[in-house]
């Protein structure tokens, strides 16, 4: 398999939400040779290291309806102007968070580079869909995905140029399980394509794939979101929020095979992988459930069974 060009970027922001411990995810990621792991079985990546984020110590929170806003604005702009120039370079973008709020830029930049054809597919337990003036908490990581959508604050929606960076026909939101009432009231009246984990259990995976399928079928490239507390704390206790009805091992490694598989001209351009949280983890197993996903969704293999026999050659 020819090799696949990659540019990893971390994104150590924690101020969408409160101490979530995320901040330390992307050298976290880097202390488990994440790029070794992933030369190894076909990248050719090169890290920029971290975007620099500055400590909430030194900063105001501002305006109580949008805290931290500047800042993540500022972050976000400049994760956008990286994953812009790697998409065009025709480089994957992999992106180490920090909190889910690190989606905005890195969809912004994607879809600027792509002028808008881009589709996304989003595993979350959480909706990701409110807005300044819905949100119960206040807390920006639960409003970027509206954002690209259109909806909510300017200084949100217009990050890395005005207008919207994500038409909502190519949103396809995977695993929640966490709904806030006005995310379900905007998926309703703005008919948004999610697929539950009540979905997943109720009517499996096979319909799931279709919803894949179509999306392939709309747009010729793919951005991937993954929040790790989309996945069950059995097998990723270290995301920000763990949670204890995500989905199983066996749905997220099969969802990424399949989306790293895909054919008829459909580009995965990019992943952002968000909410790590280093001091929860056990025995590194979530951090090396997401090395193992992000060779998977961008089409390589690369597991415990594959690290087994890197190990043990004669």
């Amino acid at each position: 398999m020819s090799k696949t060009q990659a540019t990893l970027i971390g994104v150590p922001l924690d101020l969408g939400a409160e101490n979530l411990g995320v901040d330390i995810g992307p050298d976290a990621f880097r202390h488990q040779q994440i790029t070794d792991k992933l030369t190894g079985v076909g990248f050719e990546l090169n890290d920029e290291g971290n975007i620099a984020v500055t400590d909430r110590r030194n900063l105001q929170p501002g305006n109580p309806r949008l805290p931290y806003l500047d800042e993540i604005v500022r972050v976000n702009e400049a994760l956008a102007d990286k994953v812009e120039s790697s998409v065009r370079s025709g480089q994957k973008a992999i992106v180490l968070g920090g909190d889910h709020s690190i989606n905005l830029g890195a969809v912004s930049g994607a879809s600027v580079a792509l002028h808008g054809q881009l589709g996304l597919i989003y595993f979350d337990a959480h909706g990701d869909m409110n807005t300044d003036e819905t949100s119960l908490t206040a807390n920006i990581h639960g409003m970027h995905l509206a954002s690209l959508m259109g909806f909510g604050a300017p200084a949100l929606k217009n990050v890395h140029g005005e207008g919207t960076k994500l038409a909502k026909e190519n949103l396809l939101h995977i695993g929640g399980s966490d709904w806030d009432q006005a995310e379900l009231d905007l998926i309703a009246r703005e008919n948004l394509t999610s697929f539950s984990l009540f979905d997943v259990l109720t009517k499996g995976l096979g319909e799931l794939i279709k919803l894949i399928d179509d999306l392939a079928a709309r747009v010729p490239n793919i951005w991937i979101s993954l929040d790790l507390d989309s996945i069950d704390q059995i097998y990723a206790p270290g995301a920000g929020m763990p949670n204890a009805k995500g989905l199983s091992y066996r749905e997220i490694s099969t969802l990424a095979e399949y989306v790293g598989q895909l054919h008829n001209g459909v580009n995965i351009v990019g992943i952002d992988v968000v909410e790590y949280n280093p001091l929860q983890d056990e025995k590194n197993k979530t951090a090396e459930l997401g090395i193992e996903l992000i060779a998977k969704f961008l089409g390589h293999n690369y597991s415990w069974y594959s690290n087994y026999m890197a190990h043990n050659k004669p």
